[in-house]
Formats: structure tokens, C-alpha cells, sequence
């Protein structure tokens, strides 16, 4: 049985700095791997992120029999510290990425863009076009900036008439990683799930979904924290907003749980509960596999069993291991 993971990141290191990052983003070798401290946070960037050849290795030994690789923190954080023009960054970043998806016949790529920039939207043409990409990965903020207001309308206008696949992922630095984020690995393992969780809240909240109803979209971590808030969405809608300054005002149509209908998610979480609830209130049909392999080096072989132990039909499992995402992302697989 195929099994197709949405959730792969790549970055091999190239010679010289075309970009004029190098500097900023320096790290420490420990190791194999390198220790970075990218605004006061630190971080390990596993060798496992650098090594195509082994992470198809890997990935074929636990059963993997197709990628999507993405290069997930790249574009925003080098338009962060780069004198380049960001689209050049950006280009930079996609066609980089386009190498690495060409050296194996099993791999597909998606490309990257800031949403924010209406000028970025031919880059996205270029993607989808001449790049050969199945998709778009975007972050859920952008250097600070959330992905609902109006100067992300002509992207998502865009997307919606293009039914172009997106992928939502938060950044490197996420929200609130300023407030004590830097002790334990915070602002991986909290700060970046709830960053996902407030670009979707607002998405929801400030009627973007309304205004864009044919949106593709599915979002890595099984939607962050958006799940565990969604309940206090719900009764922020209904207690209404009255008195309230405008821009405390909700905006949606509908109860927010309404409009998870309108997402997919992954099942990168290595937690099997929350794997189950995602089934449960996504249902099959919008979950796809998903690992995160390449910065996160922990055998993908984990992340199949999950599936493989849910208490759902063999025809459910083989939608959320492959056949939701050949439909999504429109890749020709043979079951």
C-alpha cells in the first residue's frame, strides 16, 4: 500500500552565501549537528535536515513510499536578515528546493511565498507552473503578522480561484516567543502550535472564511492548538461582541467549529489520542500522514503505527496514509 507524507522538510547546505545570511544565522557545530540561537532562541538543527540521500533512506526503510518536501522557516527568516529584495529570497528558497525534490522520482515539492505581498502571487504562478509544485507552504505569521487582514486578501483571492493546495505551518519564531520561550524548548514545542492556533482563530473569527469559502487549505501538527480553543471560540461567538470596540468585534457568519469543515490537517503529533480526536472531529476524509521528518529525526515508522492502531476501517486508514493526499495535492499515485 502506498503511503504518502505531506509533512517533509529539506535544506541542504550550499557553498558561499548568495543571500548575505550566513553571519546572522550562524550556529555552533555540537557534533554532527548545530546548536543555533536565531533571536535569543535556541535550537538544534539536526544533520538529518542536510542529508537527502539519507533522509530517503529512512523514509523508505519505514514504508514511505512518496514525500512532499517543503522547506518550511527558510523564506521567512532569511527575508528577516537578508539585504536582498525578499522575492529574490524567496526564489532563491523555491528553487532550491525544486533541486532537491528532482532527485528522486518519489518526491514532490511545494514552494513558499510571503502572503502578505500581492507581488509574490506571480512567484506562486511560477510555482505551481514552471517549478512543477503541487501546493504552496505559507507560515501562519509572517516577521510578526498574521495572514487575515486585508493586505493577504489578493493572495487568498488568488488561491481560491486557482484552488491552489496551501499549506499552513508556523515560523520559526513564533508568538509570545519573547515571554520566557527561550527555557525548555518553549518556543518549539508551545509557542509554534499556538501560533498556528491564533492565525487560524483569527482566519475564523475576522470572516476570512467567509469571504474566501473554497479555500484548500490543510495545516501542519493536526491544526496546532487550534482544537483544545475551539470550545471558547464557540462561546465567544455566542455571548456577541456588543460595546465592544471595532476591532474586538467577531465578524464570522457562523459558530467558529463550524468552519473546521473547511480544513485539513496532518497527523504529525506523535501523541495517539490526539491523533484519534483529529480523526474524529476532521473525520477520515481530512487527515493526511504526515512527520515532519528531516528537523525532526525520530523514526517515521512511529508516526505509520499511529495510523495503523486507530480503531477505524482499513479503507479510513489508507484514505489518511495516501489517498487523501493524491486527491488534495492532485499527484498521480497507483493504489
Amino acid at each position: 500500500m502506498p503511503v504518502i507524507d505531506i509533512h517533509t522538510h529539506c535544506a541542504p547546505r550550499v557553498q558561499g552565501d548568495p543571500l548575505g545570511v550566513a553571519e546572522a544565522l550562524r550556529g555552533t557545530p555540537i557534533g554532527r549537528n548545530t546548536v543555533t540561537n536565531y533571536r535569543g532562541l535556541p535550537a538544534v538543527s539536526y544533520h538529518e535536515m542536510s542529508d537527502v540521500d539519507l533522509q530517503q533512506e529512512v523514509c523508505a526503510k519505514a514504508g514511505i513510499t512518496g514525500r512532499i518536501i517543503s522547506n518550511s522557516f527558510a523564506a521567512e527568516v532569511m527575508t528577516a536578515v537578508s539585504t536582498k529584495p525578499a522575492i529574490d529570497v524567496v526564489k532563491h528558497v523555491n528553487d532550491r528546493n525544486a533541486e532537491i525534490v528532482a532527485r528522486s522520482p518519489r518526491n514532490w515539492g511545494l514552494g513558499t511565498l510571503n502572503p502578505l505581498e500581492a507581488s509574490h502571487i506571480a512567484e506562486g504562478e511560477r510555482c505551481l507552473g514552471a517549478l512543477g509544485f503541487k501546493g504552496l507552504l505559507i507560515s501562519s505569521s509572517w516577521h510578526g503578522r498574521f495572514i487575515d487582514g486585508e493586505e493577504a486578501f489578493p493572495f487568498w483571492e488568488w488561491a481560491q480561484d486557482a484552488q491552489v493546495p496551501i499549506f499552513i505551518h508556523p515560523p520559526r519564531v513564533p508568538i509570545g516567543h519573547e515571554a520566557q520561550m527561550d527555557q525548555f524548548k518553549l518556543d518549539e514545542l508551545v509557542g509554534r502550535p499556538f501560533d498556528t492556533a491564533m492565525a487560524l482563530a483569527r482566519m475564523i473569527l475576522s470572516g476570512l472564511f467567509d469571504r474566501y469559502p473554497r479555500l484548500k487549505i490543510v495545516v501542519a501538527h493536526m491544526g496546532g492548538r487550534l482544537l483544545p480553543v475551539m470550545g471558547r471560540l464557540d462561546f465567544g461567538f455566542r455571548l456577541g461582541c456588543e460595546g465592544m470596540p471595532e476591532r474586538a468585534v467577531i465578524r464570522c457568519r457562523r459558530r467558529p467549529s463550524e468552519y473546521l469543515a473547511m480544513l485539513h490537517v496532518d497527523t504529525m503529533g506523535f501523541w495517539a489520542p490526539h491523533v484519534r480526536e483529529a480523526v474524529e472531529v476532521f473525520g477520515a476524509d481530512r487527515v493526511m500522514f504526515g512527520t515532519d521528518y528531516g528537523p525532526v529525526p525520530i523514526d517515521p515508522k512511529e508516526h505509520i503505527d499511529i495510523v495503523k492502531e486507530l480503531a477505524i476501517s482499513e479503507a479510513e486508514k489508507e484514505k489518511i496514509l495516501w489517498r487523501n493526499a493524491a486527491r488534495f495535492f492532485n499527484l498521480d499515485v497507483a493504489g
